[in-house]
């Protein structure tokens, strides 16, 4: 069995990671995922829900997060 089998990433994956590292710098975003951190995952999806009526009310679309 090659080595590759277990190292790759579909592109999708790399993308989206790279695209999230980068939204990262953002200092208030880091502040928000700290203060997430460590919350219930019923209280996670709560603001995730929060989130996403936020996202509407300012005309961005909603997202939908899977875990991993």
């Amino acid at each position: 069995m090659e080595s590759e089998y277990f190292t790759y990433l579909p592109a999708a994956v790399v993308n989206a990671d790279g695209n999230l590292v980068s939204q990262l710098n953002d200092t208030a975003l880091r502040r928000l995922a700290r203060t997430a951190a460590g919350l219930s995952v019923e209280a996670q999806q709560y603001l995730t829900m929060l989130a996403n009526q936020l996202r509407d009310s300012e005309g961005l679309p909603g997202l939908d997060v899977i875990d991993g």
